[in-house]
């Protein structure tokens, strides 16, 4: 049976490093920013701070690849790759999946502790809260 994705996480925070590696986080932080990169781009990236082969940053991106988070075109005789999804929507997706995972695992417990933690929230976060569930509790409009 695989490990719930929260085991991971010790504290709140949007970091990527949470559900991927050390190295793979990098690689997707640096093409989020740039937009698209090839194997050399990111090695040249790395270079100064963790020197790494090609080959390793060539595997690295293949399985990234794999996972749906890159996708890959080919120009000349190299692959150029870019992001499949936002850094906002893969953590979003991420985060879906825990939410998931949690209520599978504690049904509603879970919830009572979501809604415990609510008094927690900083007030224009939580008026912010209201706005989205109030909007969603809306009938669609139908035009």
């Amino acid at each position: 049976m695989p490990k719930p994705r929260y085991h991971k996480i010790t504290r709140p925070s949007p970091k990527v490093e949470k559900f991927l590696g050390s190295l793979e986080a990098r690689v997707m932080e640096y093409v989020w920013r740039t937009g698209t990169a090839t194997v050399r781009d990111v090695v040249a990236y790395l270079a100064p701070s963790h020197p790494l082969a090609y080959n390793t940053v060539q595997t690295v991106m293949t399985r990234l690849t794999g996972k749906g988070l890159l996708v890959r075109e080919r120009e000349d005789r190299t692959y150029r790759y870019r992001a499949a999804r936002s850094r906002e929507e893969f953590l979003g997706e991420m985060s879906g999946q825990i939410v998931d995972e949690l209520l599978a695992d504690f049904g509603e417990v879970a919830i009572a502790q979501f809604l415990d933690r609510m008094e927690e929230v900083a007030p224009e976060k939580l008026a912010a809260l209201l706005k989205l569930a109030q909007k969603r509790a809306e009938p669609p409009d139908e035009r």
